[in-house]
């Protein structure tokens, strides 16, 4: 085993470094979880699960196969559950108004405050980079609406989502919010849900350059084109025919190895009490599902929550109510299941080429 790196991040703050020969030479913060294994199938994986935690002090840390934890960076206060791993780097919300971006080696690469250039939106839930390293993450938007017909105030607003693009110098390039194609005054019960219209939680962007964006109170997925903001094609409750098919409050939409669009369905107490992997695709004219892996029901969790691929047939979930994180085969087979006393938002898999071993 080459040397192992330790960083203590204070998020531009404080940056320290201390070098260990083995992992097993880390001191591990007493603040940070421990995961007990309760199934390890020797050959599920033999990389890193990155993960995040909000609370103070917030950190990112990875976790091997034995639930050893074998890099970490704190902060010195909590942090935002948002983040994005990529090769080198990642990059995260630390406040909703404040995105960074850092090297595992504890390089800090970009640092974006509200108020710079064109920042001007309040972020949650998501925050990427695309290909032209321009940064994209989902918005809280604010609209002044007459609700007095529908039993809301003459002056009352809507609280909604919308996407926003930032270059690394912080100038906005785009920006779009729902109701550039929905009109709330024809939402049935929009005065009830003005508060959340919708809940955007989770973006990414297609193959093509479009967005996809997961509207967790819709039980929808839609594909916006990058440009026009005009909705392409809308995919959930209201477009499935088959009972069995459609998902409830679903997180984590993105494209998997396959090639198929994937969502953690969570399910929903008062129709199906069990959460599982949802991949779907558009065949011709029509969408519909390719994919199915179920969860036991007792790792069943009614919000956040994810599911990545990151093998032919290899599957890692974060099932956050039940503070576990499984991994599984296209069969549901549970290959490797962590629990600890912390749930996480997401789980991310890293070969670990990441941390140069």
């Amino acid at each position: 085993m080459s040397k192992q790196l330790l960083y203590l991040i204070l998020f531009g703050l404080v940056f320290s470094c201390t070098k260990h020969s083995q992992i097993a030479d880390l001191e591990i913060p007493s603040s940070l979880p421990k995961f007990e294994i309760l199934v390890n199938n020797d050959k599920a994986f033999d990389g890193y699960i990155f993960l995040r935690e909000s609370v103070s002090p917030g950190a990112q840390f990875m976790i091997n196969s034995e639930g050893r934890i074998v890099w970490y960076q704190l902060s010195d206060t909590t942090i935002i559950r948002v983040y994005t791993p990529y090769d080198r780097s990642y990059i995260a919300l630390y406040t909703n108004k404040e995105i960074h971006e850092i090297t595992y080696d504890g390089d800090t690469l970009l640092k974006l405050s509200y108020g710079d250039g064109g920042f001007d939106k309040i972020l949650h839930h998501e925050i990427l980079k695309d290909r032209n390293n321009d940064i994209l993450a989902l918005t809280k938007e604010i609209i002044p609406i007459d609700l007095s017909e529908l039993g809301g105030k003459q002056l009352d607003t809507i609280k909604t989502d919308g996407i926003i693009k930032l270059s690394e110098t912080g100038q906005k390039l785009w920006s779009w919010s729902l109701e550039q194609v929905m009109d709330p005054l024809t939402y049935p019960e929009i005065n009830r849900f003005k508060n959340d219209w919708g809940h955007a939680n989770a973006f990414a962007i297609d193959d093509d350059g479009h967005y996809l964006i997961s509207w967790r109170d819709f039980n929808q997925v839609w594909k916006i084109n990058s440009e026009s903001g005009e909705i392409i094609w809308k995919y959930g409750a209201e477009t499935i025919n088959r009972a069995q098919d459609k998902f409830y409050h679903q997180h984590s939409i993105h494209r998997n190895l396959d090639g198929d669009y994937m969502v953690f369905d969570n399910g929903a107490a008062n129709i199906r009490s069990s959460s599982r992997a949802v991949g779907f695709n558009s065949f011709g004219d029509s969408i519909r599902n390719t994919l199915t892996i179920d969860l036991p029901d007792s790792l069943f969790t009614f919000k956040q929550g994810s599911v990545y691929q990151f093998a032919e047939d290899r599957f890692l979930f974060s099932s956050t109510m039940s503070k576990t994180l499984i991994i599984t085969n296209r069969q549901g087979d549970i290959l490797w299941l962590a629990r600890s006393g912390h749930g996480f938002y997401r789980a991310y898999y890293l070969d670990k080429a990441i941390l140069n071993y």
